[in-house]
């Protein structure tokens, strides 16, 4: 598209139709102070969630060895009893 002087861009119908929003600064902060606030607030809260996370794994991991070493334990009674049972067998 070519610029002719003196024309609306509204006219040709390719210009900005809403006007272009303004935000006024309360505070005395740079522009740039928002966003690395932002940023590091994004970096704190995704740390907090990696450790949330190894900890609900770790969590995890201990209740399912817990759970396997029970299981382990039944087996090895129920092992016990059956030989106990085959020796009294053999015997009588």
């Amino acid at each position: 598209m070519t610029v002719v002087s003196g024309v609306d861009m509204l006219l040709l119908g390719s210009g900005a139709v809403e006007p272009i929003p303004l935000s006024v600064k309360t505070c005395r902060e740079g522009l740039g102070q928002e966003t690395e606030r932002k940023r590091k607030q994004r970096a704190v809260r995704a740390a907090l969630a990696h450790k949330r996370q190894r900890h609900e794994a770790e969590w995890r991991d201990s209740v399912r060895s817990k759970v396997a070493s029970r299981e382990t334990e039944k087996d090895l009674s129920q092992s016990q009893k059956v030989c106990e049972q085959l020796d009294s067998q053999l015997v009588s």
